[in-house]
């Protein structure tokens, strides 16, 4: 027996399968049939798409396909007025985030879509205070020296750089001052890193990102992106030397979350799309 088996006592010959993963299920003397079953990538299409539940596979647990509302749908205003809504949190209330808050957040994130369904991304999530101001710290004494740096005498910089200096220099006025503009101030951080040789790593990541975020604005969560922190990891590693990353792994988006502490009563514009249709 191999490890994806189709029921023919079940099956239906619909050919819902063979649509959906033409690779691994094929049509044979008209039944449905599978061959080069180690190829597969245990995207899991084919036992949801089954209307008889005639497929199983040893490495998928079938109890956990769950069958979808017949009536589920979200209508088109409510989902665009939804990621409209969400707005980068930057002013944090004083309170504490639960644990199980958080873990909904990374478990929402690993349905995110991956290259070839690698699914290679991990996470790491910071609630220690003294921890977060550390890094907050390194961070800003990064920008503190690269701004002096970069404002030596006979130094150039292009346009897009000298937009970013005002920034580089308040982060580390607000350090010398005890303030956090790195983090915020915020309870909690997650950060996500993944194998730096694969090529959609990146990706995969970012869009694991974008699911938390999501996640976290129907809850009742802000989110932001810290680039800054970012930047300045890549460059100088012993800012991160506490989380211990794995040495072939690159943290490629950190996000803080915790209660917002204004509450927005406007969407907000944005600048018209950039298209060329061809």
């Amino acid at each position: 027996m191999g490890k994806i088996e189709v029921d023919a006592g079940k099956c239906i010959s619909c050919g819902d399968c063979v649509v959906a993963c033409p690779s691994i299920f094929i049509v044979e003397e008209g039944r449905i049939r599978t061959t080069d079953q180690e190829h597969c990538r245990l995207c899991g299409h084919c036992l949801a798409l089954c209307p008889v539940g005639a497929i199983d596979h040893e490495d998928l647990d079938k109890s956990q396909f769950i069958d979808l509302p017949q009536d589920f749908r979200v209508s088109p205003e409510t989902l665009s007025t939804f990621l409209r809504s969400r707005r980068s949190c930057r002013a944090f209330a004083p309170r504490e985030i639960s644990r199980q808050a958080l873990e909904k957040l990374v478990d929402i994130a690993r349905y995110a879509p991956t290259g070839h369904n690698s699914q290679n991304f991990e996470f790491l999530v910071i609630q220690n205070q003294e921890l977060i101001q550390t890094l907050a710290g390194r961070t800003a004494i990064f920008y503190g020296n690269l701004h002096k740096m970069l404002s030596s005498p006979g130094v150039t910089l292009p346009p897009w750089l000298q937009t970013h200096m005002r920034g580089f220099r308040l982060n580390w006025e607000y350090y010398q001052k005890g303030k956090d503009r790195i983090f915020q101030k915020a309870p909690a951080l997650i950060l996500i890193h993944g194998p730096t040789e694969n090529n959609s790593s990146a990706q995969n990541c970012h869009l694991a990102m974008a699911h938390i975020m999501l996640q976290a604005e129907a809850i009742g969560l802000g989110t932001c992106i810290i680039g800054y922190f970012l930047t300045a990891a890549e460059r100088d590693p012993s800012i991160i030397k506490e989380l211990e990353v794995p040495p072939d792994h690159k943290i490629f988006t950190c996000c803080t979350v915790g209660y917002p502490a204004l509450t927005f009563k406007r969407l907000v514009p944005r600048r018209p799309p950039v298209v060329r249709w061809r």
